[in-house]
């Protein structure tokens, strides 16, 4: 009887040490996050709204992750993968008590409108979600002082809903970046990048951030054409009007270039948010306001020298002022450069 004793010890004691094993086994492995990897690419930008401050795109996002539990064997003839909409995936999820690696955009603002949002599981439990979608997102980093020979940064924020210790982001490669064809003609995209982060908006502690960010300057022609270039030629002419005799008419016309910035100033300050610093363009319109002003008075203090009896004195003064017109400007191009450009250097 005693050998049949020491063999059911020895049952019990090797039952007892698999157990063990295997709960120390599952600890470790429940322990180990799950990699997520994760790629955004826009395809299209349909518009950047710089007076509410946020773009609009028409994007894809793909997860890809892997989930033991939900792997399958295929019966001959079947599919490998099987395919699901994301509310049918939820519902599996629920009744096997499974997480997924939830996410959201931190910086969307409204509505997202969803054109698909399909998944596709593997047999040995991969599984890959993608989306297409169009939405609107805040733009916080738009910095407006050197407008309009401004760089802006855009940037998308999907943030990973449970902590690191779940599920852990990585950069989906060869994935994320930009479309060919992005449909925004105002903007030039320099450079795109892609980086992973951490952040602490839903869990005490870290959890995954993908971020894809891509810089931007604007198309100069317009600007050029319709603005900057008028706005030298009406200066220029100016000018000239210092060789005419009549300060009267002189007069009139400086009052009528006061006038014409005035509508420029309008016509810009409309397409920006009501800022709390003056732009490049703000500073350039307000010196032509005062010079112009300046030019107003000027003339008018001419003419009533030459009503009073001083030509010779108001002569003598017009050619100070012929001179001093163009230096006055040139002076005026000098401080904004040293003011929005030197300290960039």
């Amino acid at each position: 009887m005693q050998p049949i004793q020491r063999s059911h010890g020895n049952t019990v004691a090797k039952t007892l040490i698999f157990c063990l094993l295997s709960l120390i086994s599952l600890t470790c492995l429940a322990a180990e996050p799950s990699d997520v990897f994760i790629g955004l690419k826009i395809d299209q930008i349909t518009g950047i709204n710089q007076k509410e401050e946020n773009f609009s795109v028409v994007g894809s996002l793909r997860i890809d992750w892997r989930q033991p539990l939900l792997a399958f064997e295929h019966a001959p003839g079947e599919p490998k993968h099987r395919t699901y909409t994301l509310a049918t995936f939820l519902k599996l999820l629920e009744e096997k008590q499974i997480r997924w690696p939830a996410f959201t955009y931190h910086n969307q603002q409204g509505r997202m409108d969803f054109q698909n949002r399909l998944i596709s599981l593997a047999e040995d439990g991969t599984i890959m979600y993608l989306e297409r979608f169009t939405s609107t997102f805040q733009a916080p980093a738009f910095d407006f002082r050197l407008f309009p020979f401004d760089n802006q940064l855009f940037f998308i924020h999907v943030d990973s809903i449970f902590p690191q210790r779940l599920f852990r982001f990585q950069e989906m490669q060869g994935f994320s970046g930009l479309g060919d064809q992005l449909g925004e003609e105002e903007w030039i995209v320099t450079e795109v990048n892609t980086h992973l982060t951490t952040h602490n908006e839903f869990t005490k502690g870290d959890a995954s951030r993908f971020v894809l960010e891509f810089h931007a300057e604007r198309h100069l022609n317009y600007y050029l054409m319709r603005i900057l270039i008028p706005v030298l030629l009406i200066i220029t002419v100016s000018w000239f009007t210092f060789f005419l005799q009549d300060y009267t008419k002189r007069i009139d016309l400086a009052g009528g270039n006061l006038l014409l910035f005035i509508a420029f100033n309008f016509t810009i300050s409309s397409d920006l948010p009501r800022l709390g610093y003056i732009t490049l363009m703000d500073a350039f319109l307000v010196g032509t306001f005062i010079i112009t002003a300046l030019v107003v008075l000027g003339n008018v203090w001419l003419r009533r020298l030459e009503n009073h009896g001083k030509q010779a004195l108001a002569r003598k003064l017009d050619i100070y002022a012929i001179t001093s017109y163009p230096l006055a400007y040139l002076l005026g191009a000098l401080t904004l450069w040293l003011l929005f450009f030197w300290r960039s250097y």
